[in-house]
Formats: structure tokens, C-alpha cells, sequence
């Protein structure tokens, strides 16, 4: 009895807990969170002197309680400023993109604030003479898979701490070979192996399907080879996986789960660590769960990811349903 007593307190604290921590929303439309923008790109180059494209933009995700008409914009900064319009039906988080207008007066960083209605936010947008320590590559793969390719990152979750990966050999799973990647993370210090390979314009990873999500586990584990890249995507492309099905953790739930796989930005120009990187895709992964039969459902977990053509993996984020969190940015590499 007291230990019963006991559980039932420590569930009323989590819920208590729980409830506390989760974010409010009680706009009657789109808004940002006071502060700087979270999950933005700047998308394209900015020059001295040079007029902006479409390829020049802001891609901003808010989340939307309720559908309908929206118009967003930005202050003037440095000759140049960014503006948004259009409709929007789903509610939830949603990506948006604000096109760039007018033509930089002078190099340097300016602090752009996007508003909404009553609600506002900023972005750093950084203007150039020329692109400094623009990274030159002949390699076209946006994930290249060879023996001995190296990359080393700064650990955002833990900083100060790093992740190295390189190839190391090959091996068959479901019948198909793969390069071995050996991850090495120093916060622990731990090795782990993952699985890669490539088919066509398609990359792929071999994985517990389970692992990208906090909403299930299965038990016994599900793996399969994820497609979460494709070469040359375009804006708004998106794909799925299949849709699993299996008993949880739990023992007694049967619970489905397919991730849906979008590109976001399409070769785009990306400073990360210093160094500018052109030919960048973004591409987030949002898992969907439902009970069998039942139609999947969004969790609200968000996996964004930033790749350059002849590098690979370039930066990463996550966001759990609350803040996004990042997780790695490039800090060197080598590539065959």
C-alpha cells in the first residue's frame, strides 16, 4: 500500500511537472516568440551592391492555431528588408518564407526584426564584399560515402566536447552492402557504428526505426534502411517511409510510425563555423505515430538537418515539441 501511495504521488508531481513546462498558445492566429527567431535560414548570398533574387529569403517556422490570411515583414536594414504573404490551411508548425527585397548598401551584419500583429522576433543577416572562406569542392555527392571519409563536430549538447565519424569498411544488411560509419563521441567517450548507403539519387540509412522519436519503442526492435536524402530535391519535395507496425515497449500496444521526410531549402548558401558553404539542402524529418488503424498523427518532433554538396552532414537540430535544441556544426573533415 505505501509503495502504491508513493507512485501515485510521483505521478501527480510528473503531471504537475509536465503541465508546467508545456508552452501555451492562445492566439487567434500566427505568431512569433518574443526574442530571436528559432529555426530560421537565410537563404542565398548577400553582396554590396547586389540586387536580390528569389533566392535571397528568410525561412521561418511559427506555429499556427488557427488557418487563414497572413502577411509578415521586416524592418529596413542596410538597404534591404524581407517581406510574406499567403494562406495558410493546416494548423501546427509551419514553414514559411519571407522573400528578400532591395539591394545591400555595406558589408557587415544586420539585425533584422520580423513582426506579426503585436508579435516579433530577430535574425542576423550578414552582408559581404566578397564570400569569405567560401569551401571549394569538386565532389557533386551531398553525402559522400567512401573509406576513410572523416568528419569531426563541435557537440552542441555538450559543448566543448566533440563527434568524430569516419568509414570504415563495408558490411551486408538486408541483403544490400553498406559503408560502416565508426561515431566516436568524446562527452562519454563512446564508439557506436552506424550504416549508410546509396542507390541511385537515394541515400539511406540502416536503423532502429524506433530511435528518432520519443513517442514509442518497439520491443522487438524494427530496423530498416531510412531514405533521408535525395540528391538534387527540390523546394517542398517531400517523402515517406513505410509505415511500421509493432508492439511497444509497453507489451500490450500495437502502435504505427512513418517519418515524413521534406526539403526545405534547396541549394542554398550556409555559413556554419566560419566557413561558407554553398549547395546546401535542408531537410527535416517529422515522425507521425497512430494506434493500428487509426489515422497517423504528427508527434510534434521535428529532426532538421543542413548537408553540402561534396561534405555531407554540415549541421544539426532538433526541435522536441518545446525549443529547439542544436545539436552539431561542422568543424572539419576529409573527403575522397
Amino acid at each position: 500500500m505505501k509503495r502504491r501511495l508513493e507512485y501515485c504521488c510521483f505521478l501527480c508531481f510528473l503531471l504537475i511537472t509536465l503541465y508546467s513546462c508545456k508552452k501555451e498558445y492562445s492566439y487567434e492566429g500566427e505568431r512569433f516568440s518574443s526574442g530571436y527567431c528559432t529555426n530560421v535560414i537565410v537563404a542565398g548570398t548577400y553582396q554590396v551592391g547586389k540586387t536580390l533574387t528569389d533566392s535571397n529569403f528568410l525561412s521561418v517556422e511559427l506555429y499556427i492555431s488557427n488557418g487563414g490570411s497572413y502577411h509578415i515583414t521586416s524592418d529596413t536594414v542596410n538597404g534591404f528588408s524581407f517581406a510574406g504573404s499567403g494562406n495558410v490551411v493546416d494548423t501546427g508548425i509551419t514553414e514559411l518564407h519571407l522573400t528578400a527585397h532591395g539591394k545591400p548598401l555595406q558589408a557587415g551584419n544586420g539585425l533584422f526584426t520580423i513582426r506579426y500583429d503585436s508579435s516579433q522576433c530577430q535574425v542576423q543577416v550578414t552582408v559581404a564584399d566578397t564570400l569569405n572562406n567560401v569551401v571549394q569542392t569538386s565532389n557533386r555527392d551531398l553525402f559522400p560515402l567512401a573509406e576513410n571519409n572523416i568528419w569531426s563536430y563541435d557537440d552542441l549538447s555538450y559543448p566543448r566536447d566533440s563527434i568524430i565519424e569516419t568509414i570504415k569498411g563495408i558490411t551486408v544488411l538486408n541483403s544490400a552492402t553498406h559503408f560502416v560509419m565508426n561515431d566516436f563521441i568524446s562527452f562519454f567517450p563512446a564508439n557506436n557504428e552506424s550504416y549508410y548507403r546509396r542507390s541511385g539519387s537515394d541515400y539511406f540509412a540502416y536503423a532502429a526505426v524506433s530511435t528518432f522519436t520519443s513517442a514509442l519503442d518497439y520491443a522487438p526492435t524494427i530496423y530498416d534502411d531510412m531514405n533521408f536524402l535525395k540528391d538534387d530535391c527540390k523546394n517542398g519535395e517531400t517523402w515517406y517511409t513505410p509505415i511500421y507496425m509493432g508492439r511497444t515497449a509497453l507489451a500490450f500496444q500495437q502502435l504505427q510510425l512513418c517519418y515524413v521526410f521534406r526539403c526545405i531549402a534547396a541549394d542554398v548558401t550556409a555559413t556554419i563555423n566560419g566557413k561558407t558553404f554553398q549547395h546546401v539542402y535542408k531537410i527535416e524529418m517529422r515522425p507521425e505515430v497512430a494506434d493500428v488503424g487509426a489515422p497517423l498523427k504528427a508527434t510534434g518532433e521535428i529532426h532538421t538537418s543542413y548537408y553540402a554538396r561534396g561534405i555531407g552532414l554540415i549541421y544539426r537540430e532538433f526541435f522536441n515539441t518545446i525549443r529547439t535544441h542544436p545539436e552539431l556544426q561542422i568543424r572539419w573533415w576529409r573527403v575522397n
